[in-house]
């Protein structure tokens, strides 16, 4: 009896596991300007030290997707600064723009956008805990 209960044991916990491995990406909003509203989500997820894809979703005030525009990104490592990254991040279409980043650190970084298309130009800070 007590081996059935131990295989049975190691059996749920096997599956709980490989559960956790396929999980789906958490996206993150950046707060909403009263133009556009972002989320971002990471490959992996949650982000890890190294390469991480970083998705961004940007909505127009209408909720529209918002693509063609000009996508600024810098990452800043919150308590090192002179950590810093800076980069063009390439529409996927459909209001969705990816870029790379090599995350160095884990820690506290903040990710600055700056989106810019016909006349539109916002900027955003979204934090983002790199493990």
């Amino acid at each position: 009896m007590r081996l059935r209960i131990l295989v049975l044991l190691s059996l749920i916990l096997s599956a709980a596991a490989l559960a956790a491995c396929n999980a789906s990406p958490v996206a993150e909003a950046a707060p909403a300007s009263a133009n556009i509203s972002i989320s971002l989500t990471t490959n992996p997820s949650p982000p890890k030290v190294g390469n991480v894809e970083l998705l961004f979703k940007v909505l127009d005030r209408n909720g529209q997707p918002l693509s063609g525009a000009d996508f600024d990104v810098i990452a800043d490592h919150v308590d090192m600064k002179g950590m810093i990254m800076h980069g063009k991040a390439a529409d996927q279409g459909n209001g969705v723009y990816a870029i790379t980043a090599n995350f160095s650190m884990s820690g506290n970084w903040k990710l600055s956008v700056q989106v810019k298309k016909d006349g539109l130009d916002e900027k955003l800070d979204i934090p983002l805990k790199v493990e």
